[in-house]
Parts: structure tokens; C-alpha cells; sequence
């Protein structure tokens, strides 16, 4: 079941946490193209000071644990959703997305596409990373980029991002860029950094591996951009639809950082096809940014974690294969489990350009 390449991957066995277990999110809207989050926000590309900058005065987090049995455990942080609340509320936000953030429903179809959750794939996905933890790491040490499409809260990164975090810095190390991409500004500002964020301040023991607050002060954000920069680490920060012009603004913000060399690239994604219309935009934008990241030197991969079948709404992983296959892709299983009872079953797909596509 399992196959391997160079970015390093293998199988594992996925521990659940507190994850919400919906066949498809609710008010996921109708098999249309019209309701696929690539139908009309231009992408942005933010800057990474403006959003430290505008970082509450502290953040509580709770934390994920992974467990592997050959690569020990990881515990990854991420922001408590209600203090995500908490912050919109009394910010007293009047943003239609911000609003929808805060309501009962998981999606509002080119509204709020889901960020601020934690999905269950998206834990599959960080625990078949952690069970490939010596390849990944090695790949690391080189010019790379890292990209995750539909990031919310990022936990797939995260993981990959604590493995830059641990190894001793080079006396020269190479650029290693990260790419956080959702639909939503507010959730890459809510959410998708101050993950990364938290990520660092416990990968340097600056708070403990457990459910806490960190006060957020002008020496920590220091910190936190001089630890990037020992490591040579850039991260690039882009909302938008998918579609072509994100795909463009993904690879122009990946090759605009600093005279890159030949690199690799992988590109992760997960519960972004849970209907029609989000499958053919989705998959629509992967291979567009597959191929201009590997027209620019390098292979590109990508890693998408899905329920096999999203119920009410007819997305799932046939679907996304068959469109896959009509845009020049392939996608190989490396991972899957069958669901037990009334469970759906998940899966991970390593997709690739199709030679001669």
C-alpha cells in the first residue's frame, strides 16, 4: 500500500484526537462550480511583520500529540478556537468571513471556507509525516519549498516546520521557503501564523508542551524572526481562490526568494475536495502550481488526505482521481484506513505530474 519518494514518505497509524469527524462540512453547498472556493477572491500575498504586528497581547493554545513508535512522540500547539473567537468578537469585526467563523456552520461557500477547524485528515496527514520523520528531515537540509493549500491550521506543516526547528542551525544554511495558502486572510492571520508562531516558542522551550497562554511581547516576535533567519527559513503567506492566478502568485512568491537554486518542492493539502465544484478547483490549481514550480527547476509532489467519500455533497477521492487524471496527474495510494462501523474511510494520495502531460 505504502511507496516512498524522495521527500520521504511511509506508512503509519493514525491516532485521532479530538477532530471533528463530518462526512462533509456542514453547508458545504450544492455539486456547483459556482460554490467551489476558486470563484473570485484575488490572491494577496501578505507581509509577515504586519501580521506579527497586529498579534493579540496573548494567545491560549492547546496541543496536538502524535505518536509513532519509531520516531517517539511530537506535541504541536495551535490556538484555541474560542480565543480565535474571542479576539473577532471584541475586535467587533463586520467581515462577512469573520462572522461565518464564528457561527455554527464549518463552511460558507465563498465566504469561509473552514480555517479556523482542525480537520481529521489533516492529522492523518502530520502523522504519516512523523512516520517519516528521518527521510523528511534529511530532505530539509537542502534548498526546499514546503507549500500546504487550504492550510487552516496547518498541523501538516507544523510538523515540518518543528523538524527545521530542532536540528542545529548550518553555518550557511540553504533557503528552505514555506508556503501558507488559504481562502481566508483572517484565518492565515488568526490562526495559520500564530501556529507557526507557537510552533517556535515551544520548539525553543519558551513555553511547555502543554495547554497554557503565551504572552505575546515585542522580544518574543524578535526572537521569533531571528530564529527564521539563523535557519534561512522564508515563509510566504498568500490568500485567495483557487485558480490559475493563485497558482501564479504561489510560484512567483516561491522563486522571488533570493536567487533559489534548483529545488525540490511538496505541496500538501488536506479535506479540500469534499465536493464537486471544490474538486475541480482544487485540483485545477495543484497541477498549475506543480508545473510552474517544476518549470522553474526541480520535481514537484504533493500529498492530499481525503475521506474516501464525502456524503450528501458527492465529493471524495474517485472523483478527485478522475478530474486528477483529466489534468495531466496521477495519484498513488501511500496511505489508507477503512472505515470501522458507521466511519468513512480516509486515505493519502502522493500525487505527480503525468509524463508527457
Amino acid at each position: 500500500m505504502s511507496q516512498s519518494f524522495k521527500f520521504g514518505f511511509e506508512d503509519d497509524n493514525v491516532k485521532k484526537d479530538d477532530i471533528p469527524e463530518n462526512e462533509a462540512p456542514k453547508d458545504a453547498g450544492e455539486s456547483v462550480l459556482e460554490d467551489a472556493p476558486g470563484s473570485g477572491l484575488l490572491p494577496t500575498l501578505h507581509d509577515l511583520d504586519e501580521i506579527l504586528v497586529a498579534f493579540p497581547s496573548n494567545i491560549q493554545y492547546n496541543t496536538i500529540q502524535l505518536d509513532h513508535p519509531d520516531h517517539g512522540t511530537v506535541v504541536l500547539p495551535r490556538r484555541e478556537l474560542f480565543d480565535i473567537r474571542a479576539q473577532i468578537m471584541a475586535e467587533d469585526a463586520t467581515l462577512d468571513e469573520l462572522k461565518a467563523g464564528i457561527s455554527a456552520d464549518d463552511i460558507k461557500p465563498n465566504i469561509y471556507e473552514g480555517g479556523f477547524k482542525t480537520w481529521e485528515c489533516s492529522i492523518d496527514l502530520a502523522n504519516y509525516i512523523l512516520s517519516c520523520a528521518p527521510e523528511m528531515s534529511e530532505s530539509l537540509t537542502r534548498a526546499c519549498t514546503v507549500i500546504e493549500l487550504g492550510a487552516g491550521t496547518a498541523i501538516p506543516t507544523l510538523i515540518l516546520f518543528q523538524f527545521l526547528l530542532r536540528s542545529t542551525p548550518p553555518t550557511d544554511p540553504p533557503r528552505r521557503t514555506l508556503v501558507l495558502a488559504d481562502y481566508n486572510a483572517s484565518v492565515l492571520h488568526l490562526a495559520t501564523i500564530p501556529n507557526l508562531f507557537l510552533t517556535y516558542a515551544m520548539a525553543v522551550k519558551l513555553i511547555p508542551p502543554t495547554s497554557a497562554d503565551l504572552e505575546i511581547t515585542s522580544t518574543l516576535i524578535s526572537s521569533f524572526k531571528q530564529g527564521l533567519a539563523e535557519r534561512n527559513i522564508d515563509i510566504r503567506v498568500i490568500s485567495g481562490s483557487w485558480g490559475a492566478p493563485l497558482a501564479s502568485l504561489i510560484v512567483h512568491a516561491r522563486s522571488a526568494s533570493e536567487g533559489l537554486p534548483f529545488r525540490n518542492t511538496l505541496i500538501l493539502a488536506s479535506e479540500t475536495i469534499y465536493s464537486p465544484a471544490s474538486t475541480l478547483a482544487f485540483t485545477a490549481c495543484l497541477m498549475e502550481t506543480m508545473r510552474g514550480c517544476e518549470g522553474e527547476g526541480g520535481k514537484a509532489r504533493a500529498l492530499v488526505a481525503a475521506k474516501m467519500v464525502y456524503f450528501g455533497v458527492g465529493g471524495g477521492i474517485d472523483e478527485f482521481l478522475s478530474v486528477l487524471k483529466e489534468k495531466g496527474g496521477e495519484g498513488n495510494s501511500v496511505w489508507e484506513t477503512k472505515g470501522m462501523g458507521y466511519g468513512v474511510g480516509r486515505c493519502i494520495r502522493e500525487v505527480t505530474p503525468r509524463a508527457g502531460c
